[in-house]
């Protein structure tokens, strides 16, 4: 931009150089196609190990080539692919979750499709802050023992802990569905705060306990204000309850400002608490108590979780009941009497096992259930029992959540684990026996063993023979099977292990050929001797194309399902791992082949072959893995499938291709910042500049034949390649033409007798 010149002085400007490097691209990424045992189907998955491979798509499977190739990819040397889950067809395995008054609240689907998603267990339990309202939900996949936590989480989708707001995205096991309808939603009812049991609330509060705060349906919080005496007038606590109830409803609905949820809200006293509504009800509805900013009185009116409260929302009652479910054994009926003079001197003890330990000798003392009731009886022996069992183990969770409660004439005891594995049994004490007198024993009932909850109904069929077109060449407007790649910014190198159905190779290398890429291809396993693969070589089975290069014969790695046992596979993933390592070593201008190009891994090969065979494969551009002394099994050939010398292609050998589509992917990239750039002269100064950059880096590391840069590459931009009529339409020219190096592929020593002199 032009300065501005107001006043006698110096003025600075930064000018643009117009340099702008070209950086080049990777050359080795490598897309891999195949069955595998969980994971995304139709999806392009990006990893950098091994281990990326086994939590994505379940590691090794007996049944698949996929994760040989990958694995051996990664020990030859490679370091970045794509995978893509193909199957012929797939469904999630799903469950709903119900609610504790048997109402369909969440349905939990498998993330990735298949039998995998039958492996994944729920665990719903209400041990939260405020259990009366939030819960905690785990999904655990036994396959590999994966497992995602989600804490105090509510139903509510309002709430900052709304379960789906919390795994969307996120979760990597399940997606997650609330089946119910808005009216359902609308129709739950308002939102509660019940304090604990208050005494008289005059000996409570005074005036350093006077303020609280409440928040209704998620509102900011408004301020509550007590105003001795006046607030708790009355002549018996009753009274005093009552005025102070209707005197916090007052000042909520004070300031509601035309809001139902405040102008609605209501305090009451309901024996000796005080139970605070949310105006309106719905999926929202909820009461918070929080402390006041000074002189905070929740504490001592026991108000809100914190304080000893129960704050129930309106979706409390729609989320998951716990699950599964925990072993319990339940008693025979308690008369009205039975606990009058027990426990006592001689009836003080039983025997407790839980999940497989124990007995254990639990003792409840000798003192007399406490209670002026039957039930009251029951409860002071069951928090006593429960206490008792608790303090055994307490490091252990069977023990540690142990509940003991009583449900009408009934004691019941629940193992503190839930689902398979949750066991409890009772016995007589060798002395001093309780648990017959507690009705443990005979007529005791007890649960079904629990079961995990498991999703369920996940299918999948693997594609076959006739299938595998289908499979790995899908729609690509959906971006299924080969198609999935698309989403793959830049990848370089494909490979389909064991696939050589013709009709998905040839499919397969026009889409190298469109997204510059390089094809390995597997050699037919039918192809068991060098004449089976000549036959093959001169057919139609594969495609004859500069971008993509075939490897004969198949190899032998160690199989780490069957302790090392020696595997057939196939061979284009420790060939792509080799041009990997071979790029990051030497470039990708040099040959992945030769005494350097051994391959990792590789216990042998399914055919041994002799020069001569390499020698009719050779010139049909078939590239032979060969095993030599001292060096092993190595890569011995390095050209294109229209390598074989009657096509005399220009692109005959690995390496030029490779260098060609590093180069048009580089360059294609690099040059984005020239569109829509005044066509002239100027910025094709700049095309020349960054370009022959860009080509004298790599002349300087070797890529280019020549003594000279102006030997090994050309960059032309000018009024020669384009010229009045170009700019008119729009259009600059680029020429940039290299000088490829070629492979030494035959080696000629010329031995020659040197005979006697005669000197004169």
């Amino acid at each position: 931009m032009a300065l501005t010149l107001s006043h006698p002085g110096v003025y600075i400007q930064e000018v643009p150089s117009g340099v702008r490097t070209i950086a080049g691209v990777s050359t080795s990424v490598a897309a891999f196609l195949g069955a595998a045992p969980r994971g995304p189907v139709n999806k392009a998955v990006r990893i950098f190990s091994f281990s990326d491979y086994e939590r994505a798509f379940g590691g090794l499977s007996d049944d698949s080539e996929l994760g040989y190739a990958v694995r051996q990819f990664f020990m030859n040397g490679g370091t970045d692919a794509w995978v893509v889950r193909v199957v012929k067809e797939a469904s999630p395995a799903q469950r709903t979750l119900r609610s504790a008054t048997a109402v369909d609240v969440l349905t939990v689907t498998a993330l990735d499709p298949g039998v995998s998603g039958n492996s994944i267990q729920v665990r719903v339990d209400h041990a939260t802050a405020v259990p009366s309202s939030t819960f905690n939900i785990q999904f655990i996949r036994a396959s590999d023992g994966r497992a995602e936590s989600y804490t105090n989480v509510s139903m509510n989708a309002k709430d900052a802990r709304y379960l789906l707001g919390l795994t969307q995205g996120v979760s990597q096991l399940v997606k997650l569905e609330r089946p119910l309808s808005q009216g359902a939603l609308d129709a739950l009812p308002a939102g509660t705060s019940v304090s604990g049991t208050l005494g008289d609330v005059q000996t409570l509060l005074d005036a350093t306990h006077t303020d609280f705060r409440v928040a209704v349906n998620g509102l900011d919080p408004v301020g509550v204000s007590i105003a001795l005496p006046a607030d708790i007038s009355g002549g018996t606590p009753t009274q005093r309850l009552t005025s102070l109830s209707a005197a916090i409803q007052a000042k909520v609905r004070a300031q509601a400002t035309g809001r139902p949820a405040l102008a609605n809200f209501t305090a009451a006293r309901n024996g000796n608490t005080i139970v605070l509504t949310s105006g309106t009800g719905g999926e929202s509805a909820s009461v918070r108590v929080l402390p006041g900013a000074r002189n905070n009185a929740a504490g001592v009116l026991l108000l809100g979780s914190l304080a000893g409260g129960i704050e129930t929302d309106g979706a409390a009652i729609i989320r998951p009941a716990p699950t599964p479910d925990s072993a319990t054994l339940t008693s025979d009926a308690f008369g009205a009497t039975d606990l009058d003079a027990l426990p006592d001197a001689t009836h003080t003890s039983l025997r407790i096992t839980l999940d497989g330990l124990g007995p254990d000798l639990v003792g409840l003392g000798d003192a007399v259930a406490a209670g002026g009731s039957p039930a009251a009886k029951l409860e002071d022996v069951a928090a006593r029992l429960q206490a008792a069992v608790r303090a055994l183990r307490p490091g252990t969770p069977a023990y540690r959540d142990f509940t003991a409660r009583a449900q009408g004439s009934n004691l019941v005891l629940a193992s503190g684990t839930r689902g398979q594995g949750s066991t409890i049994a009772v016995a007589a004490a060798p002395a001093n026996d309780l648990a017959g007198s507690l009705h443990l024993l005979a007529g005791a009932v007890a649960s079904p063993p629990p079961v995990d909850a498991v999703l369920e109904g996940g299918t999948e069929t693997a594609y076959g023979p006739d299938d595998v077109y289908a499979a790995f060449i899908g729609n690509r407007a959906q971006r299924q099977g080969l198609y999935a790649l698309e989403d793959a910014d830049l990848f370089n190198l494909l490979c389909l292990p064991a696939i050589t159905h013709s009709g998905v190779l040839a499919d397969a290398v026009s889409y190298c050929e469109e997204r510059r890429a390089f094809m390995i291809v597997d050699a037919p396993p039918t192809a068991v001797d060098p004449a089976t693969m000549v036959a093959v070589a001169t057919g139609t089975a594969l495609p004859k194309s500069d971008h993509a290069a075939v490897y004969y014969p198949w190899m032998h790695v160690s199989d780490p399902l069957k302790n090392g046992k020696p595997r057939l596979a196939p061979p284009c993933g420790t060939v792509a791992g080799l041009y990997a390592r071979i790029d990051g070593n030497r470039g990708v201008w040099k040959a992945p082949a030769g005494t350097d190009a051994n391959l990792t891994g590789v216990v042998s090969l399914a055919a041994t072959l002799t020069d001569g065979e390499n020698g009719s494969l050779n010139p049909l551009g078939v590239n032979c893995l060969r095993t030599f002394p001292v060096y092993g099994a190595v890569s011995w050939g390095a050209r294109t499938l229209r390598g074989a010398d009657q096509l005399t292609s220009e692109y005959k050998y690995v390496p030029v291709r490779r260098l060609a589509l590093y180069l048009e992917e580089s360059l294609y990239r690099g040059t984005q910042w020239v569109v829509f750039e005044p066509n002239d002269e100027p910025l094709w100064a700049q095309i020349r500049l960054n370009i022959g950059a860009f080509m004298n880096t790599l002349f300087r590391q070797g890529a280019f034949q020549g003594s000279s840069p102006r030997e090994a590459y050309l960059v032309k931009c000018d009024r020669e390649t384009t010229t009045q009529d170009d700019i008119n339409r729009g259009v600059v020219n680029i020429l940039v033409g290299f000088a490829p190096l070629k492979p030494a592929e035959f080696v000629v020593i010329s031995i020659q007798q040197l005979a006697g002199q005669i000197q004169a």
